[in-house]
């Protein structure tokens, strides 16, 4: 089957990965893919699939909305002439538009967030026409927002397929021990967005540092906040104790050796970085939101709590102090990272091109 994957670029972040995930195991599949990024900006990401020789075209797309990108992805959809296309974020205005002038039989577009969340203004009005025509087919991360996206849009259930997000769980460290470090090291990984709650995270770590002084934050990531949050942690006085490590191209080593991964978002879809702390047996702290109590249990395989500092404060203690619960939730989510492998996600992909 010829697949081609449409997505605005590489920059790092969970849809991006994702993409070059289901990429590489479309590829061993046997299927020829192509990669279509709208901007022409080369990352870590798309400098690694090209490596592995994977086809990226760039449409070299302009600030605001960009018309002429239309009429680059049609160009380059009848060049290609895939079978299916598979769009992710908000790629879909361009290539939504783009499908309806070629004869490809099945567009397909992953929600990669709980619907309100994923698109607003112009770009929901325009999904709302996609679904309802039926001229893109979205999937859905989770049960989760697949319920969102049938709420939003008024489309039935069982129309909408649900896909789990994958990884390469051989690439990942699984943890040796759950002895606390010194120093004792949490780790986040996500882009500095307002989503990630990366200022009420180090509100949490300076009242954590009164107790635990030789406690260290890893801050994997760049985007827009981040200058911000380094600012903020400066005013907190605890800049010296947060590590802002910007992007990183592989972060399994910085995970198995890290002590706790934490994930205070705001919202969610279904986050790749929490896979990879799954996958290394990390022993997990994170918000109760969108996707993630699919992924996860509260007390069995995490600490799922509410989006408030105390909240997340007092989990974080409860695993600080207890090597047992430490060791038995990092196994836990381990056994669970199973589920979330990127050939099973690729192969459920497939059956959604073919039907």
């Amino acid at each position: 089957m010829k697949i081609m994957q449409i997505i605005p670029s590489f920059a790092f972040g969970g849809a991006e990965v994702m993409c070059e995930n289901l990429v590489y195991s479309l590829i061993e599949l046997g299927n020829t893919v192509e990669v279509v990024s709208l901007f022409s900006s080369h990352t870590p990401i798309s400098e690694r699939m090209e490596e592995r020789g994977v086809n990226i075209v760039y449409l070299d797309k302009k600030p605001g909305f960009d018309f002429s990108v239309i009429s680059k992805l049609k160009k380059e959809i009848k060049k290609f002439a895939p079978d299916a296309v598979h769009v992710h974020l908000n790629a879909i205005k361009y290539a939504g538009l783009a499908v309806k002038k070629t004869k490809v039989k099945k567009c397909v577009y992953t929600v990669h967030n709980i619907a309100e969340k994923d698109a607003s203004g112009f770009s929901r009005k325009l999904n709302a026409i996609f679904f309802k025509k039926k001229w893109v087919q979205p999937v859905a991360l989770s049960e989760t927002v697949k319920e969102s996206v049938s709420r939003l849009y008024e489309i039935e259930l069982e129309s909408i397929p649900s896909v789990y997000n994958g990884i390469d769980l051989e690439k990942c460290r699984v943890k040796g021990n759950y002895k606390l470090g010194d120093p004792i090291k949490l780790i986040h990984i996500g882009r500095f967005f307002e989503q990630k709650n990366h200022k009420g995270m180090l509100e949490i770590f300076a009242k954590l540092k009164q107790s635990y002084p030789n406690i260290c934050l890893q801050l994997v990531g760049d985007g827009e906040l981040k200058s911000e949050m380094e600012a903020y942690a400066e005013e907190l006085g605890i800049k010296d104790s947060v590590e802002f490590m910007g992007a990183k191209a592989n972060v399994h080593e910085f995970l198995s050796e890290a002590d706790i991964f934490i994930l205070p978002s705001i919202y969610e879809g279904m986050p790749i970085t929490l896979i990879e702390a799954m996958g290394s047996g990390m022993p997990i702290v994170a918000t109760a939101v969108g996707g993630v109590p699919d992924m996860l249990s509260h007390n069995e395989s995490a600490m799922l709590v509410k989006c408030d500092t105390d909240s997340i404060y007092d989990a974080c203690v409860e695993l600080l102090e207890s090597e047992e619960k430490r060791a038995a939730l990092g196994k836990a989510a381990l056994g669970r990272s199973e589920r979330f492998s990127s050939k099973y996600m690729a192969e459920k992909y497939c059956e959604i091109y073919n039907s």
